[in-house]
């Protein structure tokens, strides 16, 4: 196998970032169009409440926008602070999760700041390798 260079991404981490990227549009995407979806039990008719709702959609698409950017620029330092990023926001989610007794959010939002914080730790491995 050959030796990996110091700017290069792993393949795996370009795709599991790929598929976040594309999994942060999604959601994004669809709460500005269906917010119900994600919280049933919330009547989303409200101002006020459609209004949160579409800064949640644009935090998802920004997060996903930053690491698309990162990968389509092979950036390793864009991808790492992208990552960072993304960890920090899934830390605050799943701490929603806990506060608010939804452990899906909790679940979710740990296995995908422990994933994003270990390809942090990876990507900074390859560059100092």
């Amino acid at each position: 196998m050959a030796a990996m260079s110091q700017d290069s991404i792993p393949k795996w981490i370009l795709i599991v970032c790929g598929l976040i990227c594309l999994l942060g549009l999604f959601v994004g995407g669809s709460l500005y169009v269906s917010p119900g979806t994600f919280i049933p039990n919330v009547d989303f008719s409200s101002k006020g409440v459609q209004f949160l709702a579409n800064m949640w959609a644009a935090r998802q698409i920004a997060i996903a926008g930053i690491i698309g950017f990162s990968l389509l620029r092979k950036s390793v330092s864009m991808l790492r602070i992208s990552l960072g990023a993304y960890v920090v926001m899934n830390v605050q989610d799943a701490l929603i999760g806990v506060c608010g007794k939804d452990p899906g959010l909790a679940i979710g939002a740990t296995f995908f700041g422990v994933l994003a914080g270990f390809m942090c730790f990876r990507l900074g491995r390859n560059s100092h390798a």
